[in-house]
């Protein structure tokens, strides 16, 4: 690789707004039914990106999950260069728990109890975790060959992609964790990467 120092890019997305994400007041086994339509729900068609990157240099990818592909397909992108399952969005866990409550406030609940240690049929925050530090390797291995990579992702992953690439010397230069929102990292290019990434699930297009 050249020695000229080049800057590396790599643009974390969050997806736009489901049409599935109300508040409306629910319990515990609606609430369940809710992270489900969540997961598998068209985007709300009154959702737009605030701020429009122009992604043409880009090397685009997008997790596995349906919202970040069609988020993709709304910013203009015909083209996703690679989906990749690390991208995915942290479980949203879901207690059984006697109380009513509006949505939000379940996956704020359920996220704490989640974050503390409680466990159930879903990977764990220390799992989630991992796995978003496998993602950050794999965005910076991928990032020395393609320069600049943008990512369709989510909220809570690309919260803990961005801090596990701020702790190998990424620069944050932007930082949004709204629907539509953005993170910009920026690094010079040529400084030693981890080869450590997992990519035994991408699939590359």
């Amino acid at each position: 690789m050249s020695t000229q120092a080049m800057e590396q890019e790599i643009l974390l997305i969050r997806h736009g707004k489901p049409a599935s994400a109300t508040n409306d007041m629910m319990g515990a086994r609606d609430f369940a039914r809710w992270v489900k339509r969540y997961n598998h729900s068209p985007l709300d068609p009154a959702s737009y990106p605030r701020k429009h990157y122009d992604l043409s240099t880009h090397y685009v990818v997008s997790s596995g999950l349906k919202r970040a592909q069609l988020s993709a397909k709304v910013y203009g992108i015909t083209r996703i260069d690679a989906h990749n399952p690390l991208l995915n969005e942290m479980d949203i866990p879901y207690y059984r728990l006697g109380i009513t409550l509006r949505a939000w406030h379940w996956v704020v609940l359920n996220r704490a109890l989640w974050m503390a240690g409680w466990r159930g049929n879903f990977e764990s925050f220390r799992e989630a975790k991992h796995r978003a530090k496998t993602a950050a390797l794999w965005l910076e291995e991928t990032v020395e060959s393609k320069q600049k990579v943008a990512v369709f992702g989510h909220g809570m992953s690309n919260r803990y992609i961005r801090m596990a690439l701020e702790k190998r010397g990424w620069l944050v230069r932007e930082k949004d964790n709204a629907y539509w929102g953005v993170n910009r990292l920026t690094r010079q290019a040529g400084l030693p990467i981890n080869n450590n990434a997992n990519n035994a699930n991408i699939t590359q297009l």
